[in-house]
């Protein structure tokens, strides 16, 4: 997923931090993303399958010390001496990533370097599960836990009561950023309405809590984690 590599002097499709000295490049953007199988849900009308193209890369200009600071993987792959003699004099790195959706990257983005005005107010679910994607990819919980209490908060009345995609997108926000009550509430309605395994659309979900096949062992393991994933 990285590859630190001295930047070239060019303009960036977003000066997230304008005086910057690493370039995060984008590529494969807005990828399909948890797209779902609705022939084993009748109860959904969303498959999500997104776009089913790239529409090229992206660039995003941003400071070592904010990623750092927030993120450990980021703090990883920016730390060591080889870092400063690869650096061109004068010029910015570049951390090659792929795969991510560019608007929620650049929001995760904004909230890493302080910049509230930037940083919309209320997001789509879509949207919200895209950046919980990111947020435990790069293990940037506490920088983004308040706005993502504001951003749950006003979807919180959407929670849906059948099963279906958004059902798992749900799963998979709660799961992320630790809300017990829609966890609960989203993996009961999982329990009572699915016939088979629930599955993870390639999002960070325990695979422990979704893999059973059982609804009475997924019941035991759900009373089980509860109280494992909610501090």
């Amino acid at each position: 997923m990285f590859c630190c590599t001295p930047q070239l002097d060019e303009p960036c499709n977003h000066q997230v931090a304008p005086n910057g000295d690493v370039v995060l490049l984008l590529e494969n953007t807005n990828a399909p993303f948890a797209i779902f199988d609705h022939a084993n849900a009748p109860t959904s009308t969303n498959t999500g399958n997104g776009p089913s193209f790239s529409i090229g890369s992206v660039t995003y200009l941003v400071s070592s010390h904010h990623l750092k600071l927030a993120s450990p993987v980021f703090n990883a792959a920016l730390t060591g001496p080889w870092i400063e003699s690869t650096r061109p004099k004068g010029g910015c790195h570049r951390i090659n990533i792929k795969d991510w959706d560019a608007e929620a990257l650049l929001i995760v983005l904004n909230i890493i370097h302080g910049r509230n005005s930037r940083v919309p107010k209320t997001i789509s679910l879509e949207m919200l599960c895209k950046v919980s994607v990111l947020v435990d990819y790069y293990h940037v919980h506490e920088a983004v836990r308040f706005p993502s209490l504001l951003w749950v908060c006003g979807l919180r009345p959407s929670v849906p009561e059948t099963y279906s995609r958004d059902l798992i997108l749900w799963l998979c926000v709660s799961w992320v950023f630790q809300d017990d009550e829609i966890f609960k509430s989203v993996t009961g309605v999982a329990i009572r309405d699915s016939t088979e395994s629930v599955p993870t659309l390639q999002l960070p979900i325990a695979e422990a809590v979704v893999g059973m096949s059982q609804k009475h062992g997924f019941a035991a393991l759900l009373h089980k984690y509860i109280n494992v994933i909610i501090r």
